[in-house]
């Protein structure tokens, strides 16, 4: 049994061997279960929480707690940024609407070539039958870009029609939307609208600059049957601007 020098309750030295504290008569051993008294003075539960919050292990314990939480939120938020960018590259790498139609459109000569100075469009004359607006194939391959007003019940619609530089026969609805301009020219690979000036590739609409470059002519399906160019009517009667 270890030998007690201070006396636990009022801090006294002890000066021999006795049982008891020579200044507040504190029975310093039990007999019984030979333990030394200090259980008599044990911390209060609180006092207790703190002190043992104040020892180095509880605070390593705080420590690595805190730098969990960090790590967690770094790896959530590397995470994030992560899939972001993935739906960002996945989107910005599908194909446009117009490149989906340009893709299929009938090839109907092996190139068409234009002049780096403003090359201007025709006007031609379509008509309908069967469900079909039918277009002479023979004119837009002299011309190589035309333009005709379909008539609607009560609506009035321009459709332009060229030949892209690898000879493919595109039809769009001719309208600069956001300008509200019908009319276009080509210049070198550049289709341009006549009123804002706004460009886009001749081959696939890609928009190269201007104001308008969103909301190139909307492209629309066309077949070429002997030697007409058909476009079906319910797609130009159903067709709603974009803006």
């Amino acid at each position: 049994m270890p030998k007690i020098n201070f006396c636990p309750h009022c801090g006294s030295r002890i000066q021999d061997d006795g049982n008891f504290c020579q200044e507040c008569g504190l029975k310093l051993y039990d007999e019984t279960v030979k333990t030394i008294r200090i259980e008599q003075l044990r911390c209060s539960k609180s006092e207790a929480n703190r002190l043992a919050e104040s020892t180095p292990n509880h605070k390593k314990e705080r420590v690595l707690k805190g730098t969990s939480a960090k790590n967690r939120n770094i790896y959530w938020l590397t995470a994030s940024i992560t899939i972001l960018a993935f739906v960002i590259i996945y989107y910005s790498s599908q194909p446009t609407k117009e490149y989906k139609i340009i893709k299929d459109q009938p090839q109907v000569v092996s190139s068409a070539s234009y002049p780096s100075t403003r090359y201007d469009q025709s006007y031609s004359i379509a008509f309908a039958r069967n469900g079909k607006i039918i277009l002479p194939l023979d004119v837009v391959k002299e011309k190589k870009m035309v333009k005709f007003d379909y008539f609607g019940k009560n609506i009035t619609i321009p459709i332009l029609a060229y030949l892209s530089e690898d000879g493919k026969v595109i039809t769009a609805i001719s309208m600069c939307e956001p300008c509200n301009s019908k009319d276009f020219h080509i210049q070198g690979s550049s289709l341009v609208c006549n009123s804002c000036g706004t460009s886009w590739n001749l081959n696939d609409l890609e928009a190269i600059s201007g104001s308008c470059g969103k909301y190139p002519p909307d492209p629309i399906p066309s077949a070429v049957v002997d030697n007409e160019i058909q476009i079906d009517q319910y797609i130009v009667l159903n067709w709603q601007r974009r803006v």
